[in-house]
């Protein structure tokens, strides 16, 4: 059995380069700085304001409360990225994990 080494691996999941620059582009044409979390960039972190995320993802993102143990959250129930680049974004999160 052959087994991929760390550099195949990142190799083989990396986003394509034009890939990833027109996602990190859209974001900093918005204001967004982003954090490649993987080395690789196939997951960005970033933080902004709830009216910027709604308005960035088409989105409604709202308070929801753990009814158990008190804790807030924001989330959203659905979300959207600009068509010219769904191909490239797989996931947005957390936006409708609960």
């Amino acid at each position: 059995m052959s087994l991929l080494t760390h550099v195949q691996t990142d190799l083989f999941t990396s986003p394509a380069p034009a890939s990833y620059s027109a996602v990190t582009s859209w974001l900093e044409s918005n204001g967004i700085t982003t954090t490649n979390l993987t080395g690789n960039g196939q997951w960005l972190s970033f933080s902004l304001p709830v009216k910027q995320a709604n308005d960035l993802f088409s989105a409604n993102f709202s308070q929801y409360t753990h009814t158990k143990s008190g804790t807030n959250i924001i989330r959203t129930l659905s979300y959207s990225v600009p068509s010219d680049l769904s191909e490239f974004i797989d996931l947005v999160h957390p936006t409708t994990t609960y």
